[in-house]
């Protein structure tokens, strides 16, 4: 079966409804139970839900290779979560994630970006740029919590953030990410604060953003974020709870 990927159907909203409670009914937060419908919808723009087989969605993971593992993770992991429901529920008759093989997480060695160099982008960046910029770098964001942050997670100066695990934490903006983060607001009003064609942008597409725009990839700023938080600091637990991590490792 082939995918077509140019073609958009609205998903089943019964379907996705009844998704979309379950998730809440379990105490998830809104960022993850957006992240996890949202996953839903991008994958029924190519099939119906119920037309879903494990060769579509193998299919639709081999035609984006370019996305980064963990962004492939996270939409498997969804799948999973989706179909196993539906399938244990009577919903649909078959659970087609059996079989889906897992998505390896490569060990790479941290590339912090030079500051000197996301200065010199972040002065010269448009606004949308801008902020995701300062967000990697000064919020010290996951990419995948950039490309979802909505204007319900903020709270003047504090961001509520969800990440990995639906581990919750909550940052004190620096005053430059809070002006520019008031500046999108300003101009999008309420809503996504990177918004796009059916939701908010798609962590691969603020990825792309990111490093056309200082040549550096959102995981690198992550990491100058946080070395230059310990050097300032010298609390390492402090920063792993900035990080919304166990360890050190980002």
């Amino acid at each position: 079966m082939t995918v077509s990927l140019d073609r958009y159907r609205l998903p089943p909203v019964p379907l996705i409804t009844a998704w979309t409670v379950h998730l809440q009914s379990r105490h998830l937060s809104p960022a993850t139970v957006r992240i996890r419908t949202y996953h839903l919808r991008r994958l029924a723009r190519h099939t119906p839900l119920e037309d879903v087989t494990l060769d579509v969605l193998e299919q639709v993971l081999a035609a984006h290779a370019d996305y980064a593992p963990e962004t492939a993770k996270s939409l498997r992991s969804s799948w999973r979560g989706f179909y196993q429901w539906a399938h244990r529920t009577g919903r649909l008759p078959t659970d087609p994630t059996v079989g889906l093989a897992p998505i390896r997480i490569p060990v790479t060695v941290p590339r912090i970006a030079p500051d000197d160099e996301i200065a010199r982008a972040i002065a010269s960046a448009p606004m949308r740029e801008r902020a995701m910029l300062q967000l990697g770098r000064l919020a010290c964001l996951r990419l995948s919590e950039i490309a979802t942050l909505h204007t319900d997670d903020r709270q003047g100066a504090w961001l509520h953030v969800t990440g990995k695990g639906s581990k919750q934490r909550r940052l004190y903006l620096h005053p430059d990410v809070a002006a520019t983060l008031d500046e999108v607001q300003r101009v999008q009003g309420s809503g996504w604060f990177f918004p796009g064609q059916y939701g908010h942008l798609h962590p691969q597409s603020v990825h792309k953003l990111i490093v056309r725009a200082c040549g550096h990839n959102p995981h690198s700023l992550r990491h100058a974020g946080a070395t230059a938080a310990y050097n300032t600091t010298r609390d390492l637990r402090a920063v792993q709870q900035m990080l919304g991590h166990s360890s050190m490792a980002v």
